[in-house]
């Protein structure tokens, strides 16, 4: 697939459901380097699972746009192919490889006060928050048959 194929085929998926805040390249930053590594799209044959996946992420990311009356979510990073995850040190089952997972900054928020917020979502039972220094991690674990919740980082 090739860095336009996904922005059509992506975006289409985004336009049907009415996604209005999220683009195809932020969902994967389509040639993306690191390490020698190139990020290129998720497998064809899984683009539809992995998608539902990306859509109940970003329903959890548009609750968090609205939480406290600022819009601002910005993403660092979303998918991740198998090879590129590697080549950036994830784990070999990281949700980023399945279109559910984030890793975010909130525009006015620091990474500790956004994954608070995130404890306070109607499903948080169900997500997998992390706390970094310089973003929040989120993930939706639970309601794709994973075991939840998960918590990792520190507040500080």
């Amino acid at each position: 697939m090739t860095k336009s194929d996904w922005i059509e085929v992506c975006g289409k998926f985004l336009e049907d459901r009415g996604t209005k805040n999220f683009s195809a390249l932020e969902i994967c930053d389509f040639g993306r380097r690191s390490h020698g590594v190139v990020l290129s799209a998720p497998p064809v044959e899984q683009l539809v699972p992995m998608l539902d996946n990306a859509y109940k992420l970003i329903d959890v990311l548009e609750w968090l746009r609205v939480e406290d009356g600022t819009a601002g979510v910005l993403v660092n990073s979303w998918y991740r192919s198998p090879l590129y995850n590697a080549a950036i040190g994830g784990v070999p089952y990281s949700m980023h490889l399945t279109l559910g997972a984030s890793d975010i900054v909130k525009v006015g928020r620091s990474p500790s006060e956004v994954a608070d917020m995130l404890e306070g979502h109607p499903d948080a039972k169900l997500l997998g928050i992390g706390r970094y220094k310089s973003f929040t991690h989120l993930d939706v674990r639970g309601m794709i048959g994973r075991r939840s919740p998960a918590r990792w980082g520190s507040s500080e």
